[in-house]
């Protein structure tokens, strides 16, 4: 796992270097809070009052920027989530935004993560669950997803092969 550059977090959020912390953002650190800020923001309109608000900003950025590294950070996230309501969570919000997005940049890393891990086929089961999407990349990301009924029940798949 990866360290997300000092100065790609600055960016991000417009401030110099210096500002931050000395040394890179470590992965694990930025999954933890991201997290927090998901379930403290979850049905809240608040979401930017939340201390944790610039993990959010620096996902959308990476996500412009960096989709692998953004790919990265969300599998992290899901490496920390503790049950499936938590996984949909993050499955319908940043993955579902970075693939639509961002889809067809990622689709050798879908497949290569989607072999490893059966956490990660279980959330690309909950993507686009609404409908829309990409049609060729919801289709593609179908295949490789893991059945939309494991959704149902409380077993979540280990974390490996994130």
């Amino acid at each position: 796992m990866s360290d997300i550059p000092r100065s790609r977090v600055a960016q991000a959020l417009g401030v110099a270097p210096d500002a931050l912390p000395p040394g890179d953002l470590p992965m694990d650190r930025f999954a933890a809070r991201y997290l927090d800020f998901l379930r403290a923001t979850f049905e809240t309109e608040a979401f930017d009052a939340h201390p944790d608000y610039w993990t959010d900003l620096l996902l959308a950025r990476l996500m412009e920027e960096a989709p692998d590294t953004a790919l990265e950070a969300i599998c992290a996230v899901l490496a920390r989530v503790e049950d499936v309501e938590e996984l949909e969570l993050v499955a319908a919000g940043p993955l579902e935004e970075l693939l639509t997005a961002q889809g067809a940049a990622l689709l050798d890393a879908l497949d290569g993560r989607s072999a490893q891990s059966p956490r990660f086929r279980l959330a690309l089961a909950a993507l686009w669950r609404e409908g829309g999407g990409p049609p060729l990349l919801v289709a593609r990301v179908r295949a490789v997803a893991a059945d939309p009924a494991m959704l149902e029940t409380e077993d979540l798949p280990g974390p490996e092969g994130l």
